[in-house]
Order: structure tokens, then sequence, then C-alpha cells
């Protein structure tokens, strides 16, 4: 097997690997909608994240949804939170993602690995060498990407309230103006 065989070889072998990765991933929509669809979205019990207008945010789990409140209990506690004070809802993610991308990764790392560790000329040797480190990078990267991804506090969006516009007056000794809030 000549050079330019064995760069055709490594290049069909990274290709295929980047086919595999970029199929294993997918586009997550972010579904948006009233606070109570919340509701049908994250059962009760569930790990949330309620990011307030202030900029605060509240996690724990889940305890009640309502049309004018989420119930979240933080710490044996229960904090209502009013539905005009919620920005964001999210719930935590599972390692799914994390296992997807570490399988991508590691078997790419895995195959690269076989053909730089062997040459052209080893044969049937070479396709083994090549099969088991793939193996070998597939296990490690699936144990790495659930173990990063659950480590890593991702939240997937559930609720997302409109951009709001806060006015308010107000009047001192020597003037007046108006304060002025944004939220989106």
């Amino acid at each position: 097997m000549n050079a330019m065989a064995h760069w055709r070889s490594w290049l069909t072998s990274v290709i295929v690997v980047a086919v595999v990765i970029l199929s294993t991933m997918s586009a997550q929509a972010q579904p948006v909608g009233p606070l109570t669809d919340v509701g049908t979205q994250v059962e009760v019990g569930e790990k949330v994240r309620v990011l307030r207008l202030d900029g605060s945010e509240v996690r724990g789990e889940l305890s009640a949804v309502e049309p004018t409140s989420l119930d979240v209990e933080v710490d044996g506690r229960v904090v209502r939170i009013d539905a005009a004070d919620v920005r964001e809802v999210g719930v935590k993610d599972g390692v799914y993602n994390g296992i997807l991308i570490g399988m991508g990764a590691g078997l790419a790392g895995g195959l690269v690995a076989g053909q730089l560790a062997t040459s052209p000329d080893d044969g049937n040797l070479r396709g083994l060498v090549v099969m088991v480190t793939g193996a070998a990078g597939l296990g490690v990267g699936i144990g790495l990407g659930a173990a990063l991804d659950a480590a890593a506090g991702h939240f997937k969006l559930v609720y997302r309230a409109a951009a709001t516009v806060r006015v308010a007056p107000f009047a001192a000794t020597g003037g007046y103006g108006a304060v002025v809030a944004v939220a989106w």
C-alpha cells in the first residue's frame, strides 16, 4: 500500500467519524410557551432553575405550577415565585448529549490513534488495531462525556417571559424623572 492509499484510508476514516458525530448531534428546539405550560413539560419533583426578572435565580425541585405562581422546593423549604417575577424556567438536562458527544469524540480519537499506531504494511493487524482502539475510544468517550455532562449543570429552557418594559415616575426636591427597566 503506497502513501497515497494510506492518506485515502485515513481521510475516509475521518469522514466516517465526522458523519457519525454530526448525525448524533440533534438541534434541540427550546419550546417556549405560557407559564402554565411548564406543568405539562416538567414533572413535579424535577430539578429546575427559575431566573427572576431582577436577575437572581432559584434552583430546586418543582413543587407546583399555578396560573399565578411557581413553587420550588429549595433545601427543604418551598419558595413561591409570582408569575410576573419569572423571566425563564429551565429543567435539568440529562447526560444524553454528553454521551453522544463523548461517543463521537472518543470514536474519532480511537480511530485516529489506531491509524497512527500502525503502518499500511501491517495488513490485517492494522484493521484489528484500528477496531480495538476505536472501541476503546468509544467506551472512554461515553464515560467521560457522561461524567462531564453530569458535572455541568445544564438546563433546557421550557419557558421564557415576553420582553417587558417598566416605567416608574419619580420626583424629588429640585427635580423629577422616570426610571425605566427593560427585561428580555
